[in-house]
């Protein structure tokens, strides 16, 4: 094929998944709520990405989305393959589900030979090259998952105002990760959200994570909290596979009144809880290797 041929093949290609896109927005009118607020995006290089491939991917990823908050696959062929997959909040309706993705669409567009990942409020879309790597131990955990922070990992963080001088903000707001995190760790869909006290707290994994690994995600994602977010009295972290945010209902209230903690007091109250949380994390990290590996010892 000359050049020339390749270019208009290229066009056209390109011309089609963006006609594509037009016609899924269109034919869903009524998309706009707050669940449909922009987060970040992120955009992939692929070299001579096959259009036609990828519109028919996004295609069975939007209606998929009326009737499941997850959805992941493979298409492609020996030369080429593209792994796409979605997640909503596991508290949208799947009508506000298949909304929030629909919004992904005009946003999915990353210019010519390019997969992305566009995350809203309430759902993320995910289009990237399939890697060639086969997987000699099947279903069975990947204990690297669980071992350590990949700064790759971390997707967006936005931090909110920061308060100094409110004695007990850390406090309250290590005591609501700690609450979370059980629940996290426990739940069935991998979703937990609350309020403790003043904080409210939210978390979710991608179902695509077991219990483990899913808990070591939020863990990972509540130290990029404490750690970026210091002082701050809202913040949200959306790594690959989960996000935390976490909110100050108290309207910035005296969060010390009434409990008799002092500045000294209120700061070492907040280490302690902040050292309780990173070890029931890691008692229940350890907890999930040690069942790993019973369950691997039972299959061989």
């Amino acid at each position: 094929m000359v050049p020339k041929q390749r270019k208009i093949l290229h066009f056209t290609s390109t011309i089609l998944l963006n006609f594509t896109l037009l016609i899924l927005v269109s034919s869903n009118p009524d998309t706009t709520s707050h669940h449909t607020e922009f987060i970040y995006k992120k955009c992939q290089n692929v070299t001579h990405l096959p259009q036609k491939l990828a519109s028919s991917l996004i295609q069975e990823l939007v209606e998929k989305s009326s009737n499941s908050k997850f959805y992941q696959t493979t298409t492609g062929d020996d030369t080429f393959a593209i792994s796409g997959a979605f997640e909503c909040r596991h508290d949208l309706t799947n009508t506000d589900c298949n909304n929030c993705i629909v919004n992904t669409l005009p946003r999915l567009s990353c210019g010519s030979d390019f997969l992305s990942r566009v995350q809203l409020k309430g759902c993320y879309i995910s289009l990237e090259p399939e890697p060639n790597i086969p997987d000699p131990e099947g279903d069975r955990i990947d204990e690297r998952v669980l071992i350590g922070f990949q700064k790759d990992d971390l997707q967006h963080k936005k931090c909110g105002e920061r308060r100094v001088g409110l004695e007990g903000l850390e406090e309250v707001r290590d005591a609501a990760f700690e609450a979370i995190a059980r629940c996290i760790i426990s739940s069935g869909d991998k979703h937990c959200e609350m309020s403790h006290e003043w904080m409210h707290v939210v978390a979710q994994c991608d179902m695509s994570l077991e219990g483990c690994q899913c808990g070591k995600c939020v863990s990972n994602a509540f130290q990029v909290a404490q750690d970026e977010c210091l002082g701050s009295d809202s913040g949200e972290v959306y790594l690959t596979n989960c996000f935390i945010s976490f909110s100050d209902d108290n309207g910035g209230g005296n969060y010390s009144q009434g409990r008799n903690i002092g500045g000294s007091s209120a700061k070492v109250v907040a280490m302690v809880v902040g050292i309780g949380v990173a070890l029931a994390l890691l008692f229940a990290l350890c907890y999930c290797i040690r069942s790993s590996k019973r369950k691997r010892g039972d299959d061989w």
